[in-house]
């Protein structure tokens, strides 16, 4: 089954966000719990628990644990706001994974009948109806889908931006139209004049970007190679992904990898993904992208008395990072509904598994 993704707050400067730049990677679901342990009544508290719900929920080769996830998601219910209601969705998506149907609908009416009934903030408010579309598309309920889509664009949020081209609301209004006119199609209805122009939209959208993209890749070489064993010995993928904030740090401390990396982030992030596709159909049992920053490396190299300039230390971190810390590099792809491996705070099929990264 799918995940929907966690609640997508920008405020970079909240003591959570602070704690998800510390950890410097993909946080487990344990220290999210432990984090809303340990600040009762900040702001982000609800947020906390939900992460940790969605990480539990496609932990283990995206297999999960429903119901210690159910767990989280049932206690960050009981906040108020967007979390709490982000929470919800967590619970439908948990029951239905449960196979308990008639519980799963009645959590997802009660849901519904919250913001219609007792609406809170509106950004927030279209998002969760956003995250109910996709969950329910992509376990199959596509009329259940539209039906929430359907009210998603009557929600006052929707109206107020209609004909206006920025903001998060107007974001949110583009997405729901498009996966209206997907939804209809699914289920073999006509479309209507909106369904086309909103899959033109998204159309000249995927060209837009496939011809960034082309731009940015256009001084790499065409292909690089990815160690594939030759023998028929079963193998996993392992790619290494320098977190945004060290990529520069780390192309000054070895410039010889200028070449393969690039010198955009947005380029060296698609060569990545490339490489993943590569190992998987070369047959890899599993795919890994872990993500690192520079100083974990070097202390890697200075506690297993390594060169840390030699190529050979930072596949082996890499490896190392797979086996020590396995909750901290999810197999790829992740679920499409998942938070992006490439930490953009996108969903992996609006992010790189987007049709035209790919």
């Amino acid at each position: 089954m799918s995940r929907a993704s966690p609640p997508p707050v920008r405020a970079v400067d909240s003591p959570y966000e602070q704690f998800l730049a510390t950890v410097g990677r993909q946080p487990t679901a344990a220290q999210c719990e432990q984090w809303a342990d340990e600040h009762p009544g900040d702001p982000d508290q609800g947020r906390a628990p939900v992460h940790a719900g969605w990480l539990t929920a496609r932990g283990k080769q995206h297999q999960g644990d429903d119901a210690k996830a159910l767990e989280l998601f049932t206690r960050a219910t009981k906040l108020s706001g967007a979390a709490g209601r982000q929470a919800q969705v967590g619970v439908v998506a948990t029951l239905y994974a449960q196979d308990r149907e008639r519980d799963a609908e009645q959590a997802e009416q009660a849901l519904r009948e919250e913001l219609t009934e007792q609406p809170d903030e509106a950004v927030p408010d279209l998002q969760v109806f956003d995250d109910m579309v996709d969950m329910l598309g992509e376990i199959g309920r596509s009329e259940r889908a539209l039906d929430w889509c359907l009210a998603a664009l009557a929600h006052p949020a929707a109206r107020e931006n209609e004909g206006t081209v920025g903001g998060e609301a107007a974001r949110l209004r583009r997405g729901l139209r498009i996966s209206r006119a997907l939804l209809r199609r699914d289920l073999g209805l006509e479309p209507t004049d909106d369904d086309l122009a909103a899959e033109s939209e998204a159309d000249a959208e995927l060209r837009e970007f496939g011809e960034e993209l082309d731009r940015a890749l256009s001084g790499l070489p065409s292909g690089r190679p990815v160690e594939v064993p030759e023998d028929t010995a079963a193998f996993d993928g392992i790619g290494l992904r320098w977190v945004r904030e060290d990529f520069a740090a780390v192309r000054t401390r070895w410039p010889e990898s200028t070449p393969s990396y690039g010198d955009d982030y947005t380029a060296y992030i698609q060569r990545l993904q490339t490489d993943a596709r590569t190992y998987a159909e070369a047959g890899a049992a599993r795919v890994h992208i872990v993500s690192a920053t520079l100083a974990a490396c070097e202390e890697f190299a200075v506690r297993e008395g390594r060169d840390a300039d030699n190529p050979d230390t930072r596949r082996a971190f890499s490896r190392h990072v797979v086996r020590a810390h396995p909750d901290e590099s999810p197999a790829w792809p992740p679920p499409r509904n998942g938070p992006c491996w490439c930490d953009s705070g996108r969903k992996y099929k609006k992010c790189c598994g987007a049709p035209a990264r790919n």
